[in-house]
């Protein structure tokens, strides 16, 4: 996700410049997403860029629970009910398990199921038996039990399940296969994750002019839209498809939170730098930001790099931006660290970058019309000085 957005220039002769290489959530990988912005007009402009973060997230952290329909009718997915902030199915990989050799047991050679409450409840095997020196049988076997909540062809579902499965012919059946036996099931039990999905949302800092296609003022660029970005389809409004209806989008809901934890805030060019939203939602840091090779601090300034003010939550270029120049990357890759944990089970996380461009000119800095920079604050102040000092 990523969102080029200006204030003054509204030309789109600003272009926020991004290489990304998608990936999945998993711990221990990093993933490129370099970050420029080029100017392609006439005139010199000053820019800054910031972040909008999203992670949807299990409520319960990863934790599993399984429960009987009786117990629980909610412990059964519907293929039609949200994962919103209500219970959410353990989703079976079925196939991996079909890769790993499990077939199904024909239902009628199957018994313990409830008609209506287990209807498409289906049971998988892998096993032979033996028999020792003693004429009696054995068995191998490994069992799962899987309900399809949606059975549309070519995009099959299926929600976890566990049991009790008792083969009781094994020994007097005519065949070693396993799934030519009869079973009598007990313990019948939906797997669920409780409380669902929800979302951590962090908007870094505060935007100055509407998002795109809006003529109202929301402090952000993406959060509260939906569209598609870079091929990337979001939804962040407060809809059954986005974040809920209950989702509080107000400015308290998600307010304005500039990073200021040392570990969050790049100080030396090339390091990683924790992001937001895993550590407000999950109390977790394992995903961070390897920040590109022209990083500068607000107590040492230098033309032409990138710096992060802590008073705002934006990233300024410490020079105008001159026709046709790019400039040096803000960041290199998306990292998610080894110490990513069960927390981060079906999570997913987006990362929207958001660009302004003004005017080069002093008063463009201060001014309402423009970035409105409150210079009575120390780093907005450096930064401020840095910027309209010849």
């Amino acid at each position: 996700i990523n969102r080029a957005s200006s204030a003054a220039v509204s030309d789109n002769s600003v272009v926020l410049k991004e290489d990304y290489v998608a990936t999945s959530l998993v711990g221990g990988k990093k993933t490129k997403k370099e970050v420029s912005v080029t100017n392609t007009g006439d005139e010199s402009v000053f820019v800054r860029v910031s972040y909008e973060e999203v992670l949807k997230h299990l409520t319960n952290k990863g934790a599993t629970k399984y429960d009987s329909f009786t117990d629980n009718p909610n412990a059964r997915y519907e293929a039609d009910r949200t994962t919103l902030n209500t219970d959410a199915p353990v989703n079976f990989d079925m196939a991996q398990a079909l890769a790993d050799g499990f077939e199904q047991v024909p239902e009628a050679q199957v018994t313990g199921l409830d008609a209506t409450d287990d209807a498409n409840v289906y049971l998988y095997v892998k096993g032979t038996r033996t028999k020792d020196p003693y004429d009696t049988y054995n068995h191998n076997l490994e069992y799962r039990l899987v309900y399809a909540y949606d059975e549309t062809q070519g995009k099959e579902k299926y929600q976890a399940m566990s049991c009790s499965a008792n083969p009781t012919d094994f020994a007097t059946s005519t065949s070693d296969d396993a799934k030519d036996w009869n079973y009598t099931l007990s313990d019948v039990k939906y797997g669920y994750y409780e409380g669902g999905y929800t979302h951590a949302v962090v908007n870094w800092a505060k935007s100055s002019v509407a998002p795109q296609g809006e003529s109202t003022v929301t402090d952000r660029a993406l959060i509260g839209t939906k569209g598609s970005r870079y091929g990337t389809n979001y939804n962040y409004t407060a809809t059954d498809e986005g974040f809920g209806t209950s989702f509080d989008l107000s400015a308290t809901g998600v307010p304005v939170k500039p990073a200021t934890h040392g570990d969050q805030v790049p100080v030396a060019s090339g390091m990683q730098y924790d992001v937001q939203a895993d550590l407000a939602g999950l109390g977790q840091k394992a995903i961070a930001i390897e920040y590109g090779s022209s990083m500068a601090t607000t107590t040492s300034l230098v033309a032409n790099k990138w710096v992060y003010n802590s008073d705002d939550g934006w990233f300024y270029f410490t020079s105008p931006l001159t026709s046709g120049q790019t400039t040096d990357l803000l960041m290199k890759n998306l990292v998610f660290k080894n110490e990513m944990g069960k927390e981060y089970s079906n999570a997913t996380y987006d990362l929207g970058i958001k660009m302004e461009a003004i005017a080069a000119n002093n008063e463009a800095l201060t001014d309402t019309a423009g970035w409105g920079m409150n210079t009575s604050q120390t780093n907005t102040g450096l930064i401020h000085t840095f910027l309209t000092t010849p």
